[in-house]
């Protein structure tokens, strides 16, 4: 029986990808730089951020880890995520074409998935670096920590 998950977001949260982000006036991200930015050559550029390391000790621990993250995953950020041991039970992304908001977007990902009956009793928190998606995943019923506070 499933006791924890643990869910982890990657931008801003685990991964520092700041050299691929663009934002448009009105401060938001702008998702087409992004998924312009999103090349084989750039992902490799990322870096860990210190909570990264809790992906892998969380496992360890036996809780069941998520990654759910607004990106769009190709083969380079799955090669990424091995190189990295951020191996997760599960990977929840963006799906391709999708333009929704990330907290609308993960909110119904999440809300989906964890209905499942293996995961309804279990104590689930998530690390986000979004206030707007830790708004909307508080609304589910799920603990939000910003990962500010340890990062």
């Amino acid at each position: 029986m499933i006791k924890n998950i643990s869910i982890f977001d990657l931008d801003g949260t685990c991964v520092d990808s700041s050299h691929r982000q663009a934002t448009l006036a009105d401060g938001t991200l702008n998702l087409a730089a992004w998924f312009a930015n999103a090349t084989p050559e750039k992902i490799a550029q990322d870096k860990l951020l210190p909570l990264a390391k809790e992906i892998s000790n969380r496992k360890d621990k036996g809780d069941y880890v998520i990654i759910c993250t607004a990106r769009n995953m190709s083969s380079a950020d799955y090669e990424f995520l091995k190189k990295n041991n951020m191996v997760a039970h599960k990977v929840i992304s963006r799906p391709v074409g999708n333009m929704e908001a990330d907290g609308s977007l993960k909110a119904k990902q999440l809300s989906s998935f964890l209905s499942l009956r293996q995961f309804k009793r279990a104590s689930k928190v998530m690390f986000d670096d979004a206030q707007s998606v830790r708004s909307a995943i508080r609304k589910i019923g799920i603990a939000v920590l910003d990962p500010a506070k340890i990062n």
